[in-house]
């Protein structure tokens, strides 16, 4: 149970609350899924009143809006990725975008799965963390100079793709996935590499 202030005659800090809340929420959410996600469940978890999900979230889907909302902020600071070097900076943020979704599949595929609202800004934020990858390979020569937008949509759609096999599909047997996704993002360099001669 997250630890409120019980200390009589001081309330705890709404931001504190709200937060304790999402962090609960997401534990229930990869631990029992979407349906052990209730108002109820989330609030004893959080130790807090039922009522404090409705003060803060207005009930179970605003709720779950911000969880994946919270999704998205944390799934954009990991694919945003700082190493120097551009061609290891692009394979890292494709790493991290898998090690996200394999850590929490359940919010991954809520995230995806055009059921929740999550805050614009934030969702999109994750979206310009990759253009912005792209854009430093551009600079540093690994990556072509077209669009840096639609280059990022495409590697998205890519590991998107690889990653959501992985996570719903079953494996044909001795199937290596960690060997297969670094296949893929090498794949990904290739793909997008300036054409030999430019």
């Amino acid at each position: 149970m997250v630890p409120v202030d019980s200390t009589p005659g001081r309330r705890t800090p709404a931001s504190q609350v709200r937060s304790s809340l999402v962090t609960a929420g997401r534990k229930i959410l990869e631990t029992k899924g979407p349906s052990g996600l209730t108002v109820r469940a989330v609030a004893s978890a959080a130790g807090v009143a039922p009522m404090g999900v409705y003060n803060h979230f207005d009930g179970k889907d605003g709720l779950l809006d911000a969880v994946v909302t919270d999704g998205f902020a944390e799934f954009g600071r990991a694919i945003a990725a700082a190493d120097s070097d551009p061609t290891e900076r692009l394979l890292a943020s494709g790493r991290a975008y898998r090690a996200f979704a394999l850590a929490n599949p359940t919010l991954y595929s809520l995230m995806f799965g055009g059921m929740c609202r999550p805050d614009d800004a934030t969702a999109s934020g994750a979206f310009l963390a990759l253009i912005e990858v792209v854009q430093y390979g551009q600079v540093g020569g690994i990556i072509r100079d077209d669009d840096p937008a639609a280059l990022a949509m495409q590697i998205w759609s890519c590991v998107h793709g690889a990653t959501s096999l992985e996570l719903s599909s079953p494996m044909p047997p001795g199937a290596d996935m960690d060997a297969n996704y670094e296949s893929v993002i090498a794949l990904i360099a290739r793909g997008v590499a300036p054409a030999e001669g430019t």
